[in-house]
């Protein structure tokens, strides 16, 4: 992973005089870093120098540095001593940040300070005779030979020592420095072994924390827990101090960053069928229908745009069109859409002409890969992909690159398909607000899209693109999809690997596709499926054939707000339909799903969380509000969680018994929970259109999609897929077009 942009090994800021008096504030911002500190933290205490120190990972971390200039009484140091605190910053945007949110006050007026100074203007700064400071960039910022040349100059004769690797004070003006070890070479400066801090070595813990009995009762009282006497808490403080407080450090030093959850998964691992599933047959591809024999290319894009992959597929292995005119086709439309739908974070263009150029070669040399040969399509942006940004539709992330691959798009990409766009998400996968703006329904240009896959969705439905990747945690794919009116698929957890996709939730996870019907969906799926060992929760499934099912042998319950149509349809072509209410004991598996999923997330982006990125989150009373909450759910409570999962998955596979599948609304929360909570495949299909709410006198295009979900057990993915086309090959409502072209009423 790319992050060098944002790491900065350790930042000096040293008062102007070197005196016992004088402050020395020290970052450590690499893990790195973390490592040989408590080593070296003696140093400036033995000298009786008051220091702070505050371990983080990136450089905008403002809420720790304000707590610990608050725990340092710096005002009051600097009242008493007449002195200032000097921040130099490694970009101006860095230093600007502080100064505009007034974390610092005591920086604003510090020589007039109210900016950032770059490396060559604090060169050249009258302030030089009063400060040193060493910036040190763990190889970020490079010198040109005359700011070289500068710095060394202003160094002078402490240049020798700091080679040396000796440590030593030095004049300057009128200013006394402590210098670090400091190696000076290639236009860089690097710290090699001076890092100062407060850290109690023995301990870990800062010294200015105090736990006692009181402070247990509040913290027990958050957490419905406070039914410990006095002595007890007691015995609960000093216990936490010495073992839980280093233990919970120990382990989130280990592996509580990168953030994302994207390394060192949990060795608990959720199976849907609950130790039932028996994968040891043989899996085999499905069996495709027939490429659509005599197709020809449409007279216009518009048309073309809206073709399914499979008459696609037929237009390119007839080369009729070709990869590279399909790609100039959906990026154009991207384009011309995008200012209102905002569905893009980013063009994929050099990458997809390269792949288009490859899979018409392909096809040129009589090599046929299957039906997404040459096929455009759309990522959601926290797939990652090589040479581009996976932003995770984060502020706080949208500089970030990876450099190795999703499996999702590895497989897309050995099966000919051709990637075009990142598509949005919404900031670290929660709902369509992302640092881009908001994602809009093109059935409703007046609606947004919700939910956090709403580039995949939106996108599709518009036509600009033939299919795309979305995922979801908590309905990430449903909502999205039955607000804009495509088709998606949400396979059984476990189907497909999320290798290299930001992580919300372990058992909880899963990746599905959108497009115009739900055989594109299938084809799709047969792609994506299967065993990746890098992911623990992947599995090899076998599955039958969705497309030689025969449906009239199912037997489908519908529940009470199923959508009817969908229930009288299947019923014509045969399906044995009956009454069904899906019963559990369980008071909210809403409740469960937010502990389980919360909790994780939290884990996924503790340090995002201590570092005070979520001050810069898009939507303040989304994952912020949540996140806070979560940091107050006991381990204990949840395992409860988890155990009260364990009862409503049990309840449900058992109600589920003696039907194949079942109909219902595809967007009710408490269903989306359960089916998230228990693994379940679901369709989201089309159903018809109604008026919006108050349309204009004048009428209007825009409309309201009604859509329905079909349901199955886990691995009951084929029956879904069969049941959903069957409805599909007699309906037309996934062929209808939204008024894109329309923004106006």
């Amino acid at each position: 992973m790319d992050r060098s942009p944002k790491q900065r090994c350790v930042e000096f800021l040293i008062s102007p005089r070197f005196a016992s008096n004088v402050l020395v504030f020290v970052l450590a911002v690499t893990a790195a870093a973390s490592g040989f500190i408590a080593n070296l933290t003696r140093n400036l205490k033995a000298a009786g120098a008051p220091t702070i120190f505050s371990e983080i990972s990136e450089y905008s971390n403002l809420r720790i540095l304000r707590q610990a200039i608050e725990r340092a009484k710096l005002r009051d140091f600097m009242s008493d001593h007449e002195k200032c605190l000097t921040l130099f910053a490694p970009t101006d945007s860095a230093f600007e940040s502080v100064l505009h949110k007034r974390l610092l006050p005591c920086v604003t007026n510090h020589y007039n300070v109210n900016r950032c100074l770059s490396l060559d203007q604090l060169l050249s700064s009258t302030s030089l005779n009063k400060l040193l400071l060493n910036h040190v960039v763990d190889g970020n910022l490079s010198l040109d030979s005359s700011a070289k040349e500068s710095f060394l100059h202003f160094l002078g004769d402490s240049v020798e020592k700091l080679v040396k690797n000796e440590t030593g004070h030095a004049s300057i003006g009128n200013a006394a420095v402590i210098v670090a070890n400091v190696r000076v070479g290639n236009g860089m400066m690097h710290l090699i072994d001076n890092v100062l801090g407060s850290v109690d070595p023995e301990s870990g813990l800062s010294s200015d924390v105090s736990l006692d009995a009181e402070a247990v009762l509040s913290a027990l009282k958050l957490t419905d827990a406070d039914f410990f006497n006095v002595t007890k808490r007691q015995e609960m403080a000093e216990g936490a101090k010495a073992l839980n407080i280093p233990g919970f450090q120990k382990n989130r030093n280990q592996v509580g960053y990168p953030d994302g959850g994207l390394t060192n998964a949990p060795v608990l691992v959720f199976d849907p069928s609950m130790n039932e599933a028996d994968f040891t047959g043989p899996d085999t591809k499905f069996s495709y229908p027939s490429l659509a024999a005599g197709i020809t290319r449409p007279s216009t894009d518009e048309d073309l745009a809206f073709m399914t992959i499979l008459e696609l597929g037929a237009l390119l292995k007839s080369k009729k069109v070709t990869s590279v005119e399909l790609v100039k086709v959906f990026s154009e439309r991207l384009k011309r859409y995008d200012s209102t739908l905002k569905a893009v974070v980013t063009y994929t263009e050099e990458l997809a002409q390269e792949q288009a150029l490859a899979a018409d070669k392909l096809l040129q040399q009589g090599t046929y890969l299957g039906p997404l040969h040459g096929i455009p399509y759309g990522l959601k942006d926290i797939i990652a992909v090589p040479g581009y940004r996976t932003t995770w539709g984060s502020t706080s992330f949208k500089d970030q690159f990876f450099n190795e691959e999703a499996f999702v798009y590895t497989r897309l990409k050995e099966a000919g398909a051709v990637l075009i766009a990142k598509l949005a998400t919404g900031s670290l996968a929660y709902d369509d607000v992302w640092f881009g703006g908001r994602t809009r329904n093109p059935w409703n240009i007046e609606e947004f899209s919700t939910g956090s896959s709403c580039g995949p969705a939106a996108a599709t439905s518009a036509g600009t693109i033939p299919f795309a990747i979305g995922s979801e945690t908590a309905g990430s794919i449903s909502y999205p999809a039955a607000r804009t009116g495509v088709t998606a698929f949400r396979p059984t957890f476990g189907m497909v690997s999320r290798w290299q996709i930001m992580s919300l939730s372990e058992s909880l996870d899963k990746i599905g596709p959108f497009s115009r019907s739900i055989e594109d969906c299938t084809i799709v799926l047969d792609v994506l499926r299967g065993k990746d060992p890098r992911d623990l929760s992947s599995k090899n499934i076998k599955l039958k054939d969705p497309f030689s099912i025969d449906v009239k042998k199912l037997t489908v319950g519908y529940l009470p707000d199923a959508e009817m149509e969908v229930v009288r349809i299947l019923k014509e072509q045969g399906v044995k339909m009956v009454p069904f209410d899906l019963k559990y004991s369980v008071d909210s598996a809403q409740q469960i799903l937010n502990f389980t999923m919360d909790v994780d997330m939290l884990a996924h982006f503790d340090h995002w969380q201590r570092a005070g990125l979520d001050d810069a989150y898009e939507a303040q009373d989304q994952w912020p509000v949540e996140l806070r909450r979560a940091r107050l759910i006991s381990a204990v409570d949840y395992i409860q969680a988890q155990r009260a999962r364990h009862k409503l998955i049990s309840e449900v596979l058992e109600a589920l018994k003696g039907i194949d599948a079942f109909v219902g609304n595809a967007t009710d929360w408490e269903k989306v929970a359960v089916g998230n909570l228990v693994g379940m495949p679901v369709a989201i299909i089309p159903a018809g259109l109604k008026s919006i709410q108050n349309p204009p006198p004048e009428g209007t295009r825009r409309r309201t999609t009604v859509t329905a979900g079909i349901y199955a057990r886990p691995y009951g993915d084929s029956e879904v897929l069969a049941l959903a086309m069957a409805f599909q090959k007699v309906t037309k409502h996934h062929l209808q077009r939204p008024p894109v072209d329309n923004v106006k009423p």
